[in-house]
Formats: C-alpha cells, structure tokens, sequence
C-alpha cells in the first residue's frame, strides 16, 4: 500500500514537471516599450523598471525611452526612481507602455543608509534624520558639518565663520565630560574628521539618533553617528555633467561688536577713576598717567611717544628721524589718533568666497562611475586669512559577470590655512590672548602705524601690555600657514552566490600628511617686547584603515519579511609620527631660505603614535510580518587597545519594534491617515573617544628639561635622568549609553502633512575624566582617565512639514524641527562631589554637580551694587565690600560671604533649539528661507572682564560700559561696577552672576532666490538645465546677548557658553549657478 502511494506520487510530479515543460515551451517572449516622463512631460533618465518577481529589467536612457521583455500578459513592471512615486503597471495586451511619475517628496519614502546596510524609511524601526544634498549645497562652507544646524532635530552644532574651522557636532546632548563626539562614516568608512568633503559631492546624509539605528556601531556609537552617501554613477545611464559655481563675500560687521570708549572719553574715565580710588582709599586725588595731564580735566596730547618721552605736544623731529635711521627697531614717533582707532575695523575685512564644483556621471549594464571635480577659496573676516580647498573624487561599480560587483570610492584632497589658524574649533591660538580679543583690549588713542610707517604699539606709557592686533596679524600670521594633503576611500567586492544573499568585503583607508611653519618677527615696540624673530615648522603623516566584512541576506515568504546581516569589523584610527621644531634668530626670515638648520637654540620634538585598533562582531535582524508588524535586533561585540584587559570587551546590544497602524483594516475608514507607524526601541552603546590611547600604562620619560640629574656632580651637564609622565589606569571601562526611543511617523492628506515625533532618553554610566593627581606624584604625570560619574540626557524631537499648492503655479513646503533637551548629571562616584572646568584669569566659572547640567556656571550671586555707606556697614562681611561694588547673596544666611554662599548660575545647554525651512516655488522662480533659534541657556561673558573694569590691565582700551558703572545715581541699574582699580573678591577677582547673560537667540540663517531658466533657451545651447540663485546667509540675529555672537563657537563640554572673544559667524551674500549637460 505504502510502496503504491509513493509510486503515485512520483507520477503525479513527473507528469507535473512534464506539463510545465510543455506550457513553457508554448510561452511567447514579448518586448514592451515605452517612455516614462515626469509631469512636466520631459522624459526622466535612469529610472528603474523592473518585471516584479524576477531579476529581468531595464533603465530609461536619456530620453526616458525603456525597452523590457516579459513572459506573460500578466506581468507587472515596478517603476521607481530616486525622487519620484514608484508606480506597478500590469502589463497585459499592451506592447506599449507611457508612464508619467510624479514627484514624491514624502520622506518616509527616504532611503536610512547606515554604511553596512541600506533601509527603506517607511520600513526602519529606528530613529533617523536624512538631509537631502541641496540643503547642504545652499551656504558655503569650508566643511558639511556647518550646513547641518537646525536642519535636523535633535543635533546641536557649535560653529564659527572661521575658515576651515572644524565644527562642533552634538547628536542627542552631551553624553560625557569630553570627547561627545558623534562617528562619522563616509561610503561605510568611518573616519575622525569630514573637512576633506565637498559638499557638492555628496549624495545624502544620515543622521543616526537612537540605539535602533546606531548600535550596529557599538562601542562608537554612544555620541550617535552621521553617515555620508557619495554620490555614484546609475545603472544604463548616458552620461551627465554638472557645473556647480559660486562667488561671494563674507561681511564681518556682525551685531555684537563691542562698542570702545573714545580716546577723549578714555581720558575723562581714566581719570574719574582716580577720583574713585582717592575715595575709597581716602586720600587726595592724584592725576598721574603719563599721558591725560595732571589737572582734574582730562586732555590728549599730541604725541602718545616720541623717541623715549611719553605724553608731549612736541619734539624734536630731525632727531627722530637720525635715531630712527639708526635703530629702527627702537625708535618711534607715535602721534595720538585723536579721532580714535576703530581696531575691529582695522583686522577684518568683507572677505571673498568662490567655489567651483564639475560632476560627471553616468553608466552602461555593466558599469556605473562618478567623477567630481572641486575647489574652494575663502577670504575670512580677519586679514591675511585665507582657506583653500582642492578635492578630486571618483567612485565607479562595475559587474563581473552576474554574481559580482566590484567598485572603489576614492578622493584626493588638499586644504590649507592661512594666517590665523583654523585650529581649536575657532577660539585662536591661546583663548582669551586671541586677535579678536586683543582689537579689544588695544586703546583707541593709539595708531596702526607711527609717524615713521612703524607698527604703532604699547611703547607709549601708561597703555599696560596690550598688542597691536594688526601687527600680530600681517607680521606673525600673514605667512604662517597650516595645510593637509589626504587620500582616502575604499575597494569593495560583493558576491551573490544565491538569489538575495550578498557577500561584501571592503578595505578602507586615509593617509593624511600635513605641515605648519610659523613666523615671529622681533618687535621692540611693544611694553612686553618680542625681543627674538623665531620660526618653527613640523609635519608629520597618519594612516587609518577599515576592514569589513559582511554577508546579508533578503528573503520574502509569505507574509514573512527577512533581513539578516553579520559582519567582522577591523580598524585602527590612525598610526603615524610628527616632528617638530623652533628656534629664535634665524640667518634669514625671508620665506625661500629660513630653515630650522639656521636657527639659535634650535628645540626639536617627534613623536610616534600607534593609533587605536577595534576588533569586532555584529549582526542585525530584521523581520516582518505583512508588512504590518516590524522587529529589529542588533548585536555588537567591540574589543578596542584603549582599554586592559579586564574591560577590553564590551557588548552592544538593540532591540526595536514598530507597527503600520494604517496596514490595519480598521484605518481603512480613515483616508486622512495615509501612513502612519509607531515604533519604539532600546539599546546599549559605547565610546571610548573620552580616553588616551596609552590610559591603560604607567609610563616613564626622559627630557633634559624635566629630568635632569647632574651624576658627575657638576651643576650643569646633560645626562638625562627618567620621571614618571603618566599614572596608568588599567580598570578604566567603556562609557555605556542606555538609550530608550518611543515615537511615531505620520503622512496625512497624501503627503500634505507629515509629522515625526520622538520621545527620548539617554543615561550614560561609567563616564571618564582626568580627575587630578596630588603633587606628590610629580608635575609632569599626566593624570589617567577614571570612570567617575552618570549623566542623562532626555528629551522630544518633532519634526513637521505641511505642502502643498496655493494656486496651479505656486508651490509652498514649510518645515519646522524641533529639539527639547534636559542635560543632568544624576551620580558621582564615591569621594567626589563636584568637578571644574578651565580657569580664565584667575576665575573658574564651571563647576559640575549632580542634579546640575555639563558646564553649568558657578559662582556668587549678585544682587545689586552696594549704594550707600550704609548699606557697606550693614550688609554680611564680605571680603573687598565698598562703595559701588558688588554685592553678593548671603545663600546659607550665616552673615558673611564665603566660598560657601557662591550658587549655580545658570546652565549653557540650550533647552530647545529648532529651525524652519520655508520653500515657494512659482513657475521657474525658486524661494527659500531658513531660520534658526536656541532658547533656554546662559553664556559666560568673559570678555566683559577686559573691556567693563578699569582695573584690569589697566590702561588698556575700555568699552562704552564705563558710562554706565556705577554711581548714587544710577545704584543698582548700573551696567558695571564702580568704575576704579581695586582687583578684589567684590570687584573683578571672582565668578559671579554679572558675567552671565541670556543665550537665547534667533538668526535668519539663509534667504535664497533662484530662477530656472527655461528649457526653451537652454536647450539649444546643450544645456538640460539651467538655475541661478542669488542668496544671503546669517543676514540677522534678534538677542538680547551682549557680546560677539551669541552663537558662541569655539568650545564644547566642560568650555561650552564660554565667550573669550570667539570668532564669530558671519554675514554673506553669493551668487551661484548650477548647469546640467
């Protein structure tokens, strides 16, 4: 019986097989053509058609035009393109198919790359922010990251209008004391820095926020990770070319410029302060600065110096001129600028900007390639500052055969900076000793030259030991120069040796090689000379490889949707070694011939590094069922050299869900609702970016300078003896980030509204600092990294876009993004209470605590000025307590003022930062405009230290604030204290509330206008497209922040809010065009 049904089933297959045999070999081949065209009728190159169920297909050429064989009436082709809504046609008896698509500007119809894995929007359970390449493409910029702000919620950018300046970017908050960080990754390669990109190159960008979407990162995922898509040839596509060139200028005369006491008015305040010493000290006033008179009315005289006397209305000039032409550097004739000396005016400049960018593309059935061409010169505001950038890209794919793919990304690119150097994110060479500062701090009485054509200076008496910040720049920075020569990119192979899995291996790499010379000329005019030239110079090399390895695998049954990845991952991040060196009085300052060989006193330095190496392992695991319901796992193993070998491991797991509400049968009821999906994840990340390589070793060094030891007894010799440099930490663990998402993603009325909404929490535990080291240890230990403290950030991000058209010819879209953030330290270890921050002359405004955020500001509380005599007798002792000086709250109400009563002062973290983006588009003519706000933070105006006390380097310039120090009768309405030379806890020696101000701020950051130019014109020069945009950036700022820019580039972490006179963002106009051949 058994053996009989057994032989039944075989002839029943075997007559199956047979019968399909014949059915096929009746099946008729059939070609279908046709064209696809958009609804402006133009035919649409490079779009995809596709037989559904099968691996037959084609791709319109340039002309839109398809051709495509199917086996059956009943075949359905899938039409989709990049920017439009995909279309399914089921083919029938037609031969002839004509297809109009229409632009699709949902973003759930976005494309989430995360470098090892590309993912549908509509389908992510993650999440993720994509910025499309012509918002990054709007403002010039020396890098990408600038072009990011507002754009995307949930990021917060530090940044400046320095050229070449790297940004600060924050995703999410500020996760640690130091290295926040967010990884970048460029075509699946991560890298340490994106300055080498040109933002017309780029094809998208992807901002992963949550654990969900960046866990497949690990243990460098923690800060969140921003992905760059180079763009890349298309499959049977002719060739296109585009021109991208700008021209434009950068105008320094932003709002917060510090307005400076004339010269006249310096006088008259310098000697009101006089008066005010004379009273406190009670004593009779004594007018003595060499240069304002001795009676109680101020004047100027005619010459601030002239050859060694100060203060005179005459001299002898011939002898001037024999002692100037004998001695040069020491003679000097300077004559009072009576009318003043604008020196903000006198560094900067209205800057120009020109980029120029060629892009080729193109690709046949078996090959596809991009070639970009880019190049970059920007004058910044401050003179002889310049930045350059010189970039070649070209990426290109090619079939081998059915199963493989071969392809390489590669760039080629060469930056330089010149003058003022674009490093420390902005804030010059030493903080609050920067040339912005300085045009500060330099009186208005003073002239850029001499009478002589000399740098006019400090010679001249009673002027303290300001610098002329002009000089500075066109005898020190005007030849300085910094520049950087990189390759970088990748070669990858993919294997499909069955249907839907895919094989990839991929090596990366960036070899970067850079150098510096620096210039210093001697100058004796000055109160504190520069009595040396100098010259040093130093290059060094790095090189940083990726090695990657993955296999993914699609499948589709059923109801069932399967996508599983696994992968290997090795990396180091950068080996490599510098040298430099200085010397003073070299043979020759002359650029063509000073060397290092020609120096005195030569100091030379190298240093070899070994970089950071990671090992690691990962897998990801999506599945569906009906498309409805959506589980992704995440699992990554990191083993990284930071860290000894009790926690060189750390394990990263994710794990998220969403739910297409609108899958379900009862939304079909509600057509409102075209899409809408809830989703919610939670994960395990890392970051390690907040530790020294070497943290994990105890190491000793040897230096003449540190470590001398006389063995033979002798006073002075060169034996070198050894120190401790570093105490070693070999227990240090990872940073870890527990992340917690929930949110949802909304289309509404197809596509005229869609919302995003996030709900979000992030708690960092074990996190590093440098916590210091007793002096017993020795002066040059550095101290190691200690897992010392919990922080969370928590927050909402939302995002919301309305279009649609107000009549048949004008088009609108309006976006608004929108970030709420809480930043809290929640526990320290045990023996700490709080940490600080940097010290700024003397005040240390951070301080750390729990229940306070990252950088909070610390310090006395002010409460007015002290207005009467009375009113010094009565209040609680206070050190330094007089007339018109500060007063403080008496917090813990034990009556006096300590170090006790000082309180927190506010927090630099922005509480809501957002931007909007307004499009109209009227038949060829384009409008857009995009604002940007933060609210809810503080800023520390540390500046105001310089320019609003007359006894702090007294004599140097003084801002218009003095007008309003105080007095009885302005009391406590005054601007500053009373205005006198006393330093002391109640005057300018202490934190205190007086230097905070409201960050909060509103900036107009883009308007653009462009005007596409008809088609009816442009084709008969070869042209397919043509557009011309004018357009005006960061043209106006509403706030009530008193400084440069309330912006406040140039520090992050325990420095952030701290304005020293950073360089500021600035206002620029441009013009562009963009052509397509």
């Amino acid at each position: 019986m058994k053996n009989n049904f057994y032989q039944s089933l075989r002839s029943f297959l075997l007559l199956a097989i047979v019968m399909l045999g014949s059915f096929s070999s009746f099946a008729q081949d059939r070609k279908v053509t046709g064209k696809v065209s958009g609804t402006d009728s133009q035919g649409i190159p490079g779009v995809s058609i596709l037989v559904k169920g099968t691996n037959t297909g084609a791709t319109t050429d340039v002309n839109g035009a398809f051709s495509v064989t199917v086996k059956s009436a009943t075949a359905v082709l899938n039409i989709t393109a990049v920017g439009y809504k995909s279309q399914s046609i089921t083919v029938g008896s037609q031969s002839s198919i004509n297809v109009t698509l229409a632009e699709d500007n949902s973003q759930l119809d976005e494309v989430i790359v995360t470098g090892y894995s590309v993912t549908n929007k509509k389908e992510s359970t993650a999440a993720a922010s994509i910025v499309k390449a012509k918002d990054l493409q709007i403002a010039p910029s020396g890098n990408v990251e600038q072009q990011l702000q507002g754009r995307v919620a949930g990021v917060t950018l530090i940044t400046n209008g320095q050229p070449g300046t790297a940004s600060i970017i924050r995703v999410r908050g500020f996760g640690a004391f130091g290295g926040n960080e967010p990884l970048y990754v460029v075509d699946g390669v991560p890298v340490g820095t994106t300055d080498f990109l040109s933002p017309d190159d780029i094809e998208s960008t992807t901002v992963l926020k949550d654990a969900a979407a960046a866990s497949i990162y690990g243990a460098r995922a923690a800060n969140g990770v921003i992905v760059y898509t180079t763009k890349r040839g298309s499959r049977n596509k002719g060739i296109t070319v585009t021109y991208d060139g700008l021209y434009g200028g950068t105008d320094p005369n932003v709002g917060g410029v510090a307005k400076m006491l004339t010269p006249q008015e310096q006088a008259d305040w310098t000697h009101v302060g006089y008066r005010n010493n004379a009273a406190a000290n009670g004593t009779a006033v004594a007018y003595t600065h060499p240069q304002y008179g001795t009676s109680a009315q101020a004047s100027l005289p005619t010459y601030l110096h002239f050859n060694g006397a100060n203060g005179v209305n005459s001299g002898d000039m011939a002898a001037a001129q024999a002692a100037y032409a004998a001695n040069p550097l020491t003679t000097f004739v300077i004559k009072t600028n009576k009318a003043g000396t604008n020196w903000y005016d006198e560094i900067t400049r209205f800057g120009s900007t020109m980029r120029h960018s060629l892009g080729i593309q193109g690709g046949t059935d078996k090959g596809r390639f991009y070639l970009g061409l880019s190049g970059q010169e920007q004058q910044g505001i401050l003179i002889e500052n310049d930045f350059k950038r010189y970039s070649a890209r070209f990426n290109s794919e090619f079939d081998l055969g059915k199963k493989v793919r071969v392809g390489e990304n590669l760039q080629f690119t060469y930056r330089s900076v010149r003058g003022q150097a674009g490093g420390n994110n902005g804030l010059g060479v030493a903080g609050d000793e920067s040339v912005i500062l300085s045009a500060y701090r330099m009186p208005t009485a003073i002239p850029v030259y001499d009478e002589f054509g000399s740098f006019a200076s400090t010679k001249a008496a009673g002027f303290n030991n300001p610098r002329n910040p002009v000089r500075q720049i066109m005898r020190n920075n005007s030849k300085d120069n910094n520049y950087n020569a990189s390759a970088f990119g990748n070669v990858y192979v993919e294997y499909e040796p069955i249907k839907d899995l895919i094989i990839k291996s991929s090596l990366g790499g960036n070899y970067s090689g850079y150098g510096y010379k620096d210039y210093n000329f001697k100058y004796l005019g000055d109160s504190e000379p520069e009595a040396s030239d100098s010259f040093g110079e130093g290059s060094g090399y790095n090189f940083a490889y990726t090695f990657t390895n993955t296999a993914a695998y699609k499948t589709k049954w059923r109801k069932h949707g399967l996508n599983a990845l696994i992968g290997m991952e090795a990396l180091n991040t950068g080996a490599g070694r510098q040298i430099s060196g200085s010397g003073i009085n070299p043979f020759s300052m002359d650029t063509d011939f000073v060397t290092l060989s020609s120096v005195q006193s030569p100091v030379v330095n190298s240093g070899l590094y070994s970089g950071v190496n990671f090992y690691s392992l990962f897998s990801k695991l999506d599945y569906n069922f009906n498309e409805k319901y959506y589980v992704t796992g995440v699992v990554r193993r990191d083993g990284s050299s930071r860290f000894g070998s009790e926690n060189r491991y750390g394990i990263f797991p994710a794990v998220s869900a969403a739910w297409r509400v609108t899958s379900e049968e009862f939304m079909k009821d509600l057509p409102a609702i075209s899409d809408l999906k809830i989703r919610g994840g939670w994960g395990l990340m890392g970051n390690s970016n907040n530790v020294d390589p070497a943290n994990q070793f105890s190491l000793y060094a040897a230096n003449r300078g540190n470590s001398f030891y006389p063995i033979d007894g002798q006073s002075s010799g060169a034996n070198e003896g050894y120190f401790r440099s570093r105490i070693g930490n070999p227990a240090a663990k990872w940073e870890t980030s527990e992340t917690m998402n929930i949110g949802f993603d909304a289309t509404l009325y197809n596509g005229k509204w869609e919302i995003v909404l996030d709900v979000w929490r992030k708690d960092t535990r074990d996190l590093l600092f440098n916590v210091p080291l007793p002096a017993v240890v020795g002066p040059s230990a550095s101290a190691p990294s200690v897992n010392v403290a919990k922080m969370r950030n928590q927050g909402i991000d939302f995002q919301i876009i309305n279009r649609g058209n107000i009549t048949s010819d004008l088009k609108y879209e309006l976006t608004l993004n929108n970030s709420f953030l809480k930043n809290e330290i929640v526990a320290f270890a045990p023996g700490i209470t709080n940490l600080t921050g940097g010290a700024f002359r003397g005040i240390t405004p951070v301080r750390m605590e729990v229940g306070r955020s990252l950088s909070s500001f610390y310090g006395y509380q002010v409460i007015g000025y002290f207005n009467s005599a009375a009113e010094v007798a009565a209040a609680p002792a206070q050190d330094g307590k007089g007339l018109g000086r500060f007063r403080y709250a008496d917090i813990n109400g034990d009556g006096k003022i300590t170090t006790d009563d000082r309180t927190f002062l506010g927090s630099p973290v922005p509480t809501y930062t957002g931007g909007i983006n307004v499009g109209l588009t009227y038949k060829d003519f384009e409008f857009a405009t995009y604002l940007y706000a933060s609210a809810g933070n503080k800023i520390w105006n540390q500046s105001k230290w310089f320019t609003d006390f007359f006894g702090t380097f007294e004599g140097s310039g003084k801002g218009e604030r003095a007008k309003q120090s105080w007095t009885p009768e302005l009391g406590n309405s005054a601007a500053a204290p009373i205005w006198e030379s006393a330093s002391n806890m109640s005057t300018s020696a202490a934190a205190n509330s007086w230097y905070v101000e409201n960050g909060d701020y509103l900036r107009i950051q883009n308007v653009s206008l462009g005007y596409n130019i008809p088609k009816a014109y442009t084709s008969k020069l070869g042209i397919k497209r043509a557009k011309f945009t004018l357009s005006a950036n960061n043209i106006l700022t509403l706030t009530k922040y008193k400084g440069l820019d309330p912006g406040v580039g140039g520090a992050a972490d325990t420095g952030f809010g701290i304005d020293v006179g950073n360089y500021p963002v600035t206002r620029s106009f441009n013009a562009s065009i963009n052509l397509t051949f």
